[in-house]
């Protein structure tokens, strides 16, 4: 894959202020439409900035609705160890066996993006334009979610290990040290895909999340051991009023060599399924003629 994009800056506590950045859900989108194929990129690229400003409702949604938070992320490691057989991967199971208050609380992503895709189905077929739009620029926004490391553990922000504010580091501050003069760039080599269920295949990129969440977490915690105080912080400004230290350029061109392009990939591949998954739910819906909705 080559190097595209900017990403991600979420904070993922449903409490906590900070959400994914809207640039970042908004270039998923952006890029998400370009590379759906004819006949169906027509209705997307006649709607391409629709989708890309409602691709920051379900964020918006968080703060003014409690049951939206739980929607954006999966804490598997509440439920064993990896692979986390004891989950069930089928909704109704999962909540005969644990119930909706434990689901709720350990987040319910992977369902929601198999509900999304269900609904998003039915408004194709209806020919609904302002529910394709509604659906399919949500849908994307929680399959963007999924693909995000921190988006699958309970140390979501490293506060369980003495590692608060990685989540910070990785989304948002590795983003904009090493990405953003790329951010005008296209995805080059994103070959989108038929996903035949939703569900299963949620629960994979949530699974893969969750392991390179690991990752995240060990390679944070080896370079503030490798590193002084002195070269682990900025050294503090004057006329700076913040109490917070600030993590050093050089803690970040560590973090850049060890990630080895994670972040970068992790963007890409969920440019990638945003589209694989609006395009299978268009062929599910018997690929249904949508020219007479590309100028309302």
């Amino acid at each position: 894959m080559t190097l595209s994009f900017l990403l991600l800056t979420l904070h993922l506590c449903p409490s906590c202020e900070s959400q994914w950045g809207f640039w970042a859900h908004r270039q998923i989108h952006r890029q998400a439409v370009y590379l759906m194929p004819a006949p169906v990129a027509e209705f997307f690229r006649a709607h391409v900035q629709e989708l890309i400003d409602h691709s920051i409702d379900a964020d918006n949604r968080r703060r003014i609705d409690p049951t939206e938070a739980p929607q954006h992320y999966i804490d598997l490691d509440r439920y064993g160890s990896y692979p986390f057989d004891d989950l069930p991967r089928n909704y109704d199971d999962a909540l005969k066996k644990f119930g909706y208050e434990r689901l709720k609380e350990n987040g319910l992503v992977p369902w929601r993006i198999a509900a999304f895709a269900d609904s998003l189905i039915i408004v194709f077929r209806e020919q609904n334009r302002e529910k394709i739009i509604y659906f399919a620029s949500n849908l994307g926004h929680y399959v963007a979610d999924a693909n995000v490391p921190l988006h699958a553990t309970e140390n979501y922000d490293g506060q369980l290990t003495g590692q608060k504010g990685i989540h910070a580091r990785w989304e948002s501050l590795y983003p904009q040290k090493f990405m953003l003069p790329r951010e005008n760039a296209y995805l080059q080599n994103g070959s989108i895909f038929i996903i035949d269920d939703p569900t299963q295949e949620a629960f994979k990129w949530s699974l893969e999340s969750f392991l390179l969440s690991q990752q995240v977490l060990e390679i944070d915690k080896q370079i503030q051991s490798e590193l002084s105080q002195e070269d682990l912080y900025e050294p503090p400004s004057e006329n700076s009023s913040k109490s917070r230290k600030e993590f050093s350029q050089m803690y970040y061109e560590k973090l850049k060599e060890k990630l080895n392009q994670m972040v970068e990939n992790r963007f890409e591949l969920s440019v990638v399924r945003v589209a694989s998954i609006w395009y299978s739910a268009w062929l599910k819906a018997n690929e249904p003629n949508l020219s007479n909705l590309l100028n309302k």
